[in-house]
């Protein structure tokens, strides 16, 4: 009785308590910062507008491709998500539900009510509500997480484009150029490296802590919904294994998807701003006056310290992380297999 309790508690909050919090969380963290990030939204229309090059343009549409992809992903992903969790606790309920004492096993997602569930009016009521507040919360959960994104990405991209401008800027195919005319350069390439700086840190301010909680509650959910699923693959008997074995590899892609999104573009703005001292370096300062090339320095020396995208400011977002993240909640698990108690 005691494992059949733990899992109902476990079930409630890797798939109603800890995804509704951390939507939650989103839609006050976006409220709370709209006016900054407006400027944001702002400065993002202000570069498709201004003239560029045919191939900064194309690095914009491969950065805004990449984001388009991640958008699509996890909006397809969630849709296909919820109703295979429905389908699942529907059979259940079906099959099993009205034989049930407890009220928790008659809905779509177990809880404790002050009010009697057994009502077939009643019930349909609180399964409706269930599931429309399931799509609902979808939308903010996956909304942020592509919104941040799209502006990491596209960060990332105007750094791109600068490095292009900063390798190019002292080439012998540019045609001789005047110290006035390389170092009014340098100036607007110095002032846009502050700007993307800025862009980048403020993105960083608004969503760190925000960013510190979704690891913390997915690395919980995956090492509950793994508890879960091995529960039913050592003690099931009730047909449904394979049906929970689709759900738990959706669910877990939808999660650990998620985290590596963040994962992929915090490395991507590390190497990208870190690499303007690399492409300060490549640049031909060779074939211009010892005083144009020190100028160089100013940005070389920005750039010692790379931008990076932090969870509160402990950890950096990286590919590494993303495997720790991963061994965390396998470790978890593994405890929290071993406190288990023993079925009959």
């Amino acid at each position: 009785m005691l494992t059949g309790g733990l899992n109902e508690i476990t079930q409630t909050l890797c798939m109603a308590l800890i995804p509704s919090v951390n939507a939650i969380l989103k839609i006050f963290v976006t409220s709370y910062y709209r006016e900054g990030l407006k400027l944001l939204v702002k400065c993002f229309y202000e570069d498709w507008r201004c003239s560029k090059t045919e191939e900064e343009r194309t690095n914009m549409l491969s950065a805004a491709k990449v984001w388009r992809f991640i958008s699509t992903w996890c909006t397809v992903l969630s849709h296909a998500m919820i109703p295979a969790f429905l389908g699942i606790r529907t059979f259940t309920i079906y099959t099993y539900g009205r034989y049930q004492e407890s009220q928790a096993h008659m809905l779509l997602y177990i809880g404790y009510f002050p009010f009697n569930v057994r009502p077939t009016p009643i019930m349909v009521l609180t399964n409706v509500a269930q599931l429309v507040a399931a799509y609902c919360l979808t939308i903010p959960y996956t909304g942020v997480d592509g919104f941040i994104a799209m502006l990491v990405l596209h960060t990332c991209s105007q750094f791109e484009n600068l490095r292009m401008r900063l390798e190019g800027l002292m080439d012998e195919k540019n045609g001789t150029r005047s110290m006035d005319q390389v170092q009014k350069e340098l100036v607007w390439i110095v002032k846009r490296h502050e700007h993307l700086n800025w862009v980048a840190c403020k993105i960083e301010q608004y969503f760190n802590k925000l960013l510190l909680i979704q690891v913390l509650l997915c690395t919980i959910e995956i090492c509950f919904q793994g508890f879960l699923f091995l529960n039913f693959a050592i003690y099931d008997a009730d047909g449904i294994f394979n049906m929970q074995f689709v759900f738990f590899v959706m669910f877990v892609t939808f999660i650990a998807g998620h985290l590596y999104i963040y994962c992929y573009i915090g490395e991507m703005l590390l190497v990208q701003s870190n690499g303007m001292a690399i492409s300060a370096y490549n640049s031909s300062w060779f074939n211009v006056s010892p005083q144009e090339a020190k100028c160089l320095l100013f940005i070389m020396n920005r750039s010692i310290r790379p931008l990076r995208l932090t969870a509160g400011k402990f950890s950096t977002f990286s590919i590494e992380m993303f495997s720790a993240i991963l061994r965390t909640a396998m470790g978890y698990l593994s405890v929290l297999l071993t406190l288990q108690p023993g079925k009959d």
